[in-house]
């Protein structure tokens, strides 16, 4: 029910910037002229708080700023480099050329359909500036858009664009609220690591486990109490690698019953991080089919994908790995056994 609310209200909204647009453009070109807006950057983009998306099928996001971290839906951590991307879009946004006049009643009847519309906030229960976010240009060099400022919206729809970078820019305000997430899967400092578990269920006796006691790791063998002699240096290079760990990307296109199969059956690395506040982290690793067909150096197809793997964080999150990443922690245990 809610949704269909916030349907119709999109749908209600870009009918009434249609129908303003028609009339202001009927009332005579002084008129229009007089609302014609087309001062979409933002140069200060650091007082930016708010951003507010929503497409014609009412699906939308919220991404908030609090403390200097953006947040997604004020409950996950906004990834940073499409947050940059952002920001760099509201300020280095130009205008291309206004619409011709021919065109322009084609432009507002496909905005009034299909825009994106983008609230950007400054402080303040109201926003600043919303761009309707329309289609690519013929050449996909531009990209439909109409300006609001201060309640008032344009008459004028203007062709955006982003100097020196070529490509429309439609694609930039997704409304996937997962699209949005920080891509981490372990973001941990080695002094907020309590325990580390390194489970290969298909070779157990290379599964371990990484104690910290007061500042100092020590690594066991599954099931064991007693730790093993291992290269203490090496060890703690490898438990600072659990800072900087991320997934590829989350999978929103294959089915649910596809996702339901993949995490039924079983993985082969399992990856737990406990931090001293007793909070766990833990991702499931499963092969992925060898759908490219990659060949080995002797003609022989390789039976799992050999750059990605599926990746289950936390019970919730399906997504895809890269080995790449993966391979600097999910060492065996005989990689820090030192011998005597």
């Amino acid at each position: 029910m809610k949704n269909n609310k916030i349907v119709i209200f999109v749908l209600i909204l870009l009918i009434a910037v249609a129908l303003y647009f028609f009339s202001t453009q009927s009332s005579g070109s002084g008129s229009a002229n007089k609302e014609a807006k087309s001062d979409f950057a933002i140069k200060d983009t650091a007082s930016i708080d708010k951003i507010f998306i929503v497409d014609a099928k009412g699906q939308s996001v919220t991404l908030s700023k609090s403390d200097g971290a953006w947040l997604v839906n004020e409950k996950y951590t906004a990834r940073p480099d499409n947050i940059r991307l952002l920001m760099k879009t509201f300020s280095r946004i130009d205008m291309r050329s206004p619409v011709p006049k021919a065109a322009e009643n084609n432009v507002v009847k496909k905005i009034a359909t299909n825009a994106t519309k983008v609230e950007i906030y400054q402080g303040g229960n109201k926003p600043s500036k919303t761009y309707y976010v329309g289609g690519p240009t013929k050449d996909h060099q531009g990209t439909y858009m109409v300006l609001e400022t201060q309640g008032v919206i344009s008459s004028v729809p203007y062709v955006m664009y982003i100097p020196g970078n070529p490509g429309y820019l439609t694609t930039r305000f997704f409304t996937e609220p997962e699209q949005w997430r920080d891509a981490v899967v372990f973001k941990t400092l080695p002094q907020q690591i309590k325990q580390i578990a390194v489970t290969f269920h298909d070779a157990p006796e290379e599964s371990y486990f990484i104690k910290n006691k007061e500042g100092e790791f020590s690594l066991f063998a599954a099931g064991s109490v007693v730790p093993l002699n291992v290269n203490s240096d090496q060890l703690m290079d490898y438990v600072s690698r659990y800072q900087r760990i991320y997934y590829e990307m989350i999978d929103v296109e294959s089915a649910q019953e596809k996702m339901d199969s993949i995490v039924n059956s079983p993985p082969f690395i399992t990856l737990t991080v406990v931090d001293l506040s007793g909070e766990e982290n833990k991702m499931e690793l499963r092969h992925m089919p060898n759908f490219r067909g990659i060949m080995s150096n002797e003609d022989k197809e390789f039976e799992f994908d050999v750059d990605r793997m599926y990746g289950h964080l936390n019970g919730n999150l399906f997504t895809y790995v890269q080995y790449a990443t993966f391979d600097q922690i999910t060492l065996p245990k005989s990689y820090f056994i030192v011998e005597n």
